[in-house]
């Protein structure tokens, strides 16, 4: 009996360690991804600080982008606003606006 306890443990953990020496194989011949070439005289999508609601006086304090979400922060003379795009639909999806007590 403890020969064949012996042996299937011998067995599983050989079968354990070859599953993970494939996995690491396998990520070491991963290449990483080359970024997506970017038109020459393609559409570059604008917009206004008019069409987004803000004051002409307004400037970009910080931006943050996760994924396709992008973040801006602008400041006027009235406080400050953070506004969410969807960037494939440069949709806004949200907007904070915070005073200036």
């Amino acid at each position: 009996m403890r020969r064949l306890m012996l042996i299937a443990g011998l067995t599983l953990g050989i079968g354990i360690l070859a599953v993970f020496g494939g996995i690491v194989y396998r990520l070491s011949l991963m290449e990483p991804a080359a970024p997506a070439p970017l038109p020459k005289d393609g559409a570059v999508p604008t917009t206004s600080l008019s069409n987004l609601g803000l004051p002409p006086d307004a400037r970009i304090v910080s931006s943050a982008l996760d994924g396709d979400t992008l973040a801006l922060t602008y400041a006027d003379g009235g406080g400050t606003t953070v506004i969410v795009f969807h960037m494939p639909a440069m949709a806004v999806v949200g907007r904070l606006r915070v005073r200036a007590e």
